[in-house]
């Protein structure tokens, strides 16, 4: 039986974002074709084993002693930054690089408050692991493409690989974030609804999301009895609060806070399709910007699993899916007004029973047994590939100059070790 490691950049534990419920559910399901999988976590292995329908072979990060941890492993199905670690540690094994999170280009936002060192850093890693792993994940046709450009510019496409694999199938997978076959019965999160009370989710407030049009719209249409949640995000101390500090002070300016706009601690990962259940909308909008085109939102399959109608900004994987499948509306960027009619619509007037189908019908395409096949195939016969090391081009990364940041000098410590 081949035995494969999962090792994300979040530890696994009950209070998860949307990677950490991913290797999860990697951990959970990739038992079920045959494998034998191997959790390695960043955080406290008794954490991880608290978390639902985890393998019994738990194991700990440790930078260093990846060449003995994994020793016993076939293959690896690394994420983030630790992905890095993998493929100094143990670059003879075969290795799965997860990118269905585009964190380069999400990190870009933060350059305003955390200067250049973050891309620096993050670059120098996407260059390292581009370069030396063997398979790569994707989420969507989307970004498939603006991957293997990305692999394409450092020789990872090369005419030996197209010659051994013509539609580069084993080089890049789109193996989505995918939804559960059935969900538990619905047990209430929030507390029951007031008499003639809507409900609004947006979720968390990260920097790249854009909540004024939704608050603008919400002031328009002066509607006291519909609530907004918005989610503190489960990192604080790691994850910039810009946009939800400045959410936060221009809702106390006009009284919203703790009334029309409702802040709630982060879901438990077993609990959050009872927090769809329990509101009549997702809405999360967005500006459009590269970080737009290239993500499949995890908030999004989640609702179309429960059949919670949504509301996204056009641009991007789920306007476009919303175009085909009628579970939810698409509004054009920064357009308060016309969000305002919207959720008229959605809120007052609209029977959403259709809306509820159609989100069905797109849970179905993202299930995971069909979600996780290429990734299937690849632990299933794990191997290097066989060009990497005649093709990959490595380049440096040069700095620009910048003033001092928090990150200083981790890129340069990382091409040394090369």
């Amino acid at each position: 039986m081949t035995r494969v490691a999962v090792l994300a950049s979040e530890p696994l534990r009950p209070r998860m974002a949307g990677i950490g419920i991913r290797y999860a559910e990697l951990a959970r399901r990739l038992p079920r074709p045959g494998l034998d999988v191997v959790v390695v976590t960043s955080g406290d292995p008794a954490e991880a084993r608290a978390v639902p329908g985890m393998p019994a072979d738990v194991r700990p990060f440790v930078r260093g002693d990846l060449r003995r941890t994994l020793a016993d492993c076939d293959a690896v199905v690394a994420q983030g930054q630790l992905a890095n670690d993998v493929v100094l540690e143990a670059p003879d094994l075969p290795t799965a690089i997860d990118l269905y999170d585009p964190w380069l280009v999400e990190n870009l936002h933060y350059a305003r408050d955390l200067g250049f060192g973050p891309y620096l850093n993050d670059h120098a890693a996407w260059v390292l692991q581009m370069s030396r792993g063997d398979f790569f994940l994707c989420s969507s046709a989307e970004q498939r493409h603006f991957y293997l450009g990305f692999l394409t510019a450092l020789g990872r496409v090369n005419p030996k690989r197209l010659a051994l694999d013509p539609a580069l199938d084993g080089l890049v997978g789109v193996v989505p974030f995918g939804v559960p076959e059935s969900l538990p019965p619905h047990r209430p999160y929030l507390p029951p609804r007031a008499p003639g009370e809507r409900r609004l989710l947006f979720g968390a407030l990260y920097d790249w999301y854009d909540p004024w049009p939704l608050l603008e719209a919400l002031e328009r249409l002066d509607r006291p009895a519909w609530r907004l949640f918005v989610v503190r995000t489960p990192n604080p101390a790691t994850t910039p609060q810009r946009v939800w500090t400045e959410v936060e002070a221009w809702c106390r300016r006009r009284g919203f806070w703790e009334e029309r706009v409702r802040p709630i601690d982060w879901v438990p990962a077993d609990r959050r399709y009872d927090l769809l259940r329990d509101v009549d909308l997702l809405v999360a909008l967005h500006r459009p910007t590269l970080e737009t085109s290239l993500s499949l939102r995890t908030r999004f399959l989640d609702a179309f699993a429960v059949a919670c109608p949504v509301i996204t900004t056009d641009g991007g994987v789920v306007s476009g899916l919303l175009r085909e499948h009628p579970a939810g509306w698409v509004v054009a960027p920064g357009d308060a007004e016309g969000l305002a009619r919207v959720l008229v619509e959605a809120l007052d007037h609209e029977p959403r029973a259709e809306r509820r189908e159609a989100a069905r019908a797109l849970a179905e395409r993202y299930r995971w047994e069909r979600a996780l096949a290429p990734l299937v195939a690849f632990c299933l016969a794990p191997a290097v590939d066989p060009t990497k090391h005649e093709f990959a081009h490595r380049p440096a990364t040069v700095s620009p100059p910048r003033p001092p940041d928090r990150l200083r000098d981790v890129m340069r410590r990382w091409l040394a070790r090369r």
